[in-house]
């Protein structure tokens, strides 16, 4: 599998890769921490921690505003870099693009994330800044019903959001803060990869010196990851919510443990074709359902790995909820299997692999999600695209069981809702 990509293991045990790339001008340093919001039940140093939503969270506020060179983002901002950070289920990310000052910005990332100061007064501040911003998206329907849908699916898995919920944030103490932080801000947990127009020998001296001023905790970490049932916990739920006609959505948990990893990377691509066949707006389940008025609207739809699940939603705004999941369940059991969708949509995937190299950051986005979600360090290619097959899509397709699966109703109680 071609990667264009080359990679390092400092004795450290910090892996580096690095995409040289001397026909742009910006140089972008991605530094990946192993540790996101699903990471929940973990061992440290042989004792068990049940982590609550939000803390990896947190910590990515925290090493950002609260470290030995003060607010990284407002410090690298003013050398006219664009820089922020983010985190998922799977990790923490901290990046800057920048066109100059390439070795203050790396010295201020690395140096300010691994010199955090511990006290509660700061603590208190993030607090706040967090209280905030789960205040702004509380009320937003989609991470409700996200968060629902996680209750819905899974026994084993406390994780539900990654921000977390006001409780959550309010009952985390500096104590708390300070051990998962030197237990998983590690060389040998963390992950740097760097794109763009650098000479890769001085970069790679300079990360080696920048690490070796830092001194860390020796900590043994391990996560635990309980056993699962393919079973759901609750068949249906509703949501009351203003909206302008109910919205009723049908979340599936899909058992994958018994697929590889480049399978796993291969559903990904195969899953949007599933998508564009059966439950597009060129779809004829679409036309059919707005011809008989159960939807006046496109579906939506969605994917997402979860451990060693799939969890597909397909939804749309109805007033007929019981037509449109017999209609969704329909096609579940006799997906389509249009060829010329197929070759269509294989044609479009190789147009924007062959856009990327116009633009480092999706490069280097597409290179991080194959790296942390499936483990595979490669790029996206046209030659990887051109080994993907209608049969290998149907082999893989076919192996999806969407017998599990709940329901949400979001339905406006202040509003009567006539069925036609």
């Amino acid at each position: 599998m071609q990667t264009n990509i080359k990679s390092y293991q400092l004795k450290n045990g910090l892996t580096v890769y690095f995409y040289p790339d001397d026909t742009k001008h910006s140089v972008i340093v991605n530094l990946i921490v192993n540790f996101g919001g699903k990471d929940t039940d973990v061992m440290i140093d042989g004792n068990y921690y049940h982590l609550k939503d939000g803390m990896a969270h947190l910590l990515e506020h925290y090493t950002i505003e609260q470290n030995q060179y003060g607010n990284l983002i407002s410090l690298l901002t003013e050398k006219f870099m664009y820089t922020n950070g983010e985190t998922d289920r799977y990790r923490t990310l901290y990046y800057f693009d920048a066109v100059k000052y390439i070795d203050e910005g790396l010295e201020i990332l690395i140096k300010g994330i691994h010199q955090p100061i511990f006290s509660q007064q700061n603590l208190e501040v993030v607090k706040h800044a967090i209280r905030e911003e789960i205040r702004r998206t509380q009320d937003a329907i989609d991470r409700r019903m996200s968060v629902m849908e996680i209750d819905q699916l899974f026994h084993n898995r406390s994780y539900r959001s990654t921000i977390g919920t006001m409780n959550d944030i309010e009952s985390i103490t500096i104590e708390e803060v300070e051990k998962i932080y030197h237990a998983f801000y590690q060389p040998s947990n963390e992950i740097l990869v760097i794109a763009g127009n650098f000479k890769e020998t001085e970069m790679l001296e300079k990360i080696t010196t920048l690490y070796d001023e830092l001194s860390f905790e020796t900590h043994t970490t391990k996560r635990i990851l309980k056993e699962e049932p393919n079973t759901i916990t609750k068949k249906k739920v509703v949501l009351n919510f203003p909206t302008a006609m109910p919205i009723f959505e049908l979340s599936f948990k899909v058992p994958i443990g018994h697929f590889n990893q480049e399978q796993k990377m291969k559903l990904d691509w195969y899953m949007s074709i599933f998508f564009e066949m059966n439950f597009s707006a060129l779809s004829p389940i679409v036309k059919q359902l707005r011809d008989r008025k159960i939807i006046d609207k496109n579906f939506g739809f969605t994917s997402s790995f979860f451990d060693d699940y799939l969890i597909v939603k397909i939804g749309a705004y109805t007033k007929q909820k019981e037509k449109l999941q017999k209609e969704i369940l329909k096609v579940l059991k006799h997906p389509r299997l249009d060829t010329e969708v197929y070759e269509l949509s294989i044609r479009e995937t190789k147009l924007k692999i062959s856009l990327l190299k116009e633009k480092l950051s999706s490069i280097v986005s597409s290179f991080m999600d194959n790296l942390i979600y499936f483990d595979i360090p490669c790029l996206d290619s046209v030659d990887y695209v051109d080994t993907f097959s209608i049969q290998e899509y149907q082999e893989i397709i076919g192996k999806l069981d969407f017998s599990n699966y709940s329901m949400i109703e979001v339905v406006d109680q202040e509003k009567e809702f006539v069925v036609n």
